[in-house]
């Protein structure tokens, strides 16, 4: 694990309902530090807290205990700054704007002029190979492609991170998978710091640069685990011996520490 970086968490906890008899701790004395341009997932069983602990890097609600710090700032002054980006699993498009339009929101209300904005967009739809339906509207695309507009409206600000919470839970096999091979190209395109939450063991080593595996609630960091498997990553990458390696040694990890829990 890095020991500094574009982000750092220090002694965070999460409670929710303090101070009350329906008191739940979330999260409990959470270090992490993530460096610049690392993929990171978040993995770890359903309520461990990986969606709040993403919630908290990005000032959608704010930790009980501890210190954080994104882009070297509070993660108030790294939301107004524009620093990152978020997709959630539910792409969120406005139905009743173009994809163009979609994309152009956040330029839009940070005051970008209307040329600047709609240059911006055609290079982020141009990033995610969606420049031909531009014109198009989310309901008239699949689940996949919005998503796709989805991440080119989270990068339009050029965030140095993207946040991105489930952003391929809804999705079947198929286009999942594919959009993981976008995902990667993309990153590996732009270089921004990825930070991704996911039940999902196999895509977290596909992605993924590291992989954080969290407890069950309270969450807590179980395991930092490096994912050495060569960039780029495709098809292929999934069928060798190595990728079924590293699967077993986070599964290993993560079956091993919710028996612990099981039996504590």
């Amino acid at each position: 694990m890095p020991e500094s970086g574009i982000i750092s968490v220090h002694g965070v906890t999460k409670e929710f309902n303090s101070a009350t008899d329906r008191s739940v701790t979330a999260l409990t004395d959470i270090d992490l530090t993530i460096a610049e341009g690392e993929f990171v997932s978040l993995l770890g069983p359903s309520g461990c807290g990986k969606s709040t602990l993403l919630r908290i890097l990005a000032d959608l609600t704010p930790p009980t205990a501890g210190t954080v710090q994104v882009n070297g700032k509070t993660p108030a002054a790294a939301r107004r700054d524009r620093d990152y980006g978020m997709v959630f699993q539910q792409a969120g498009l406005f139905e009743w704007r173009s994809v163009r339009r979609n994309v152009e929101l956040p330029l839009q209300v940070a005051g970008v002029a209307k040329e600047e904005r709609r240059n911006k967009a055609s290079a982020m739809l141009d990033l995610v190979r969606l420049e031909d339906f531009a014109s198009h509207f989310p309901w008239q695309l699949s689940g996949g492609m919005q998503q796709r507009v989805a991440i080119a409206r989270a990068l339009s600000a050029d965030p140095k991170i993207l946040f991105m919470d489930e952003p391929l839970g809804a999705l079947d096999e198929m286009n999942r998978e594919h959009l993981q091979a976008e995902l990667l190209r993309i990153w590996s395109d732009t270089r921004t710091t990825v930070v991704f939450v996911t039940h999902s063991i196999s895509e977290a080593v596909f992605l993924s640069s590291r992989i954080v595996v969290m407890s069950a609630r309270p969450g807590r960091i179980a395991a930092n685990i490096d994912v050495d498997l060569p960039y780029p990553r495709t098809a292929a990458t999934r069928t060798t011996p190595e990728f079924f390696e590293k699967v077993t040694q986070v599964r290993t990890v993560l079956h091993g520490m919710l028996a612990a829990g099981e039996t504590s």
